[in-house]
């Protein structure tokens, strides 16, 4: 099982979820938005309880993601990309 981490719980963020959801051998183990209702949607959205941070350098040094889906707006995947290599 690939445990996904998903930073960015908007639209993009749900669309992810929901194509990760209907993978066999993939799991959303932990999100990061800044906008607790993103937040909240798309935890829903997964069908489990799983962490969802506030700022996602937290959900990255909890080690509980083998992969990320980086679903924030474009001008962040940069810096976003840096700290998930770090």
């Amino acid at each position: 099982m690939i445990r996904y981490g998903i930073i960015g719980a908007g639209m993009m963020g749900a669309e992810h979820i929901r194509n990760l959801n209907a993978l066999d051998g993939a799991a959303v183990s932990a999100l990061a938005d800044p906008h607790p209702p993103s937040r909240e949607s798309a935890a829903a959205l997964v069908g489990a309880d799983i962490p969802a941070f506030a700022d996602h350098r937290e959900m990255l040094n909890a080690d509980l993601c083998d992969a990320v889906v980086i679903a924030t707006p474009n001008m962040t995947h940069a810096d976003i990309l840096a700290d998930a290599l770090r």
